[in-house]
């Protein structure tokens, strides 16, 4: 049995196909790359606090004012990654 629309072709034709992205945009630099590190750290520590109540920054961390930093640097790092995001997504490979 032939099930309507089983025949079309959603393809776009190579004419019409989206720039590709240089591969010198789509590297990473050090900025990027410490950003990840950053979120991926951050990730683990929230990890960490919902399983069994530890914050690895606060405990290795000397001062209040410190962990804020570090805080606050982690969510510039975050802002840093949607970036990361939309110049990635904007190629569409």
């Amino acid at each position: 049995m032939d099930m309507p629309g089983n025949n079309e072709d959603f393809s776009v034709p190579a004419d019409e196909a989206s720039p590709a992205i240089p591969d010198e945009a789509r590297a990473l630099s050090a900025l990027d790359w410490a950003a990840l590190i950053a979120i991926v750290a951050a990730g683990l520590n929230i990890g960490l606090i919902a399983a069994v109540d530890l914050d690895v920054f606060s405990t290795v961390l000397p001062a209040g004012f410190v962990l804020r930093a570090v805080y606050g640097l982690i969510g510039l790092a975050a802002l840093r990654c949607v970036v990361l995001l939309f110049r990635f997504g904007e190629g569409g490979n």
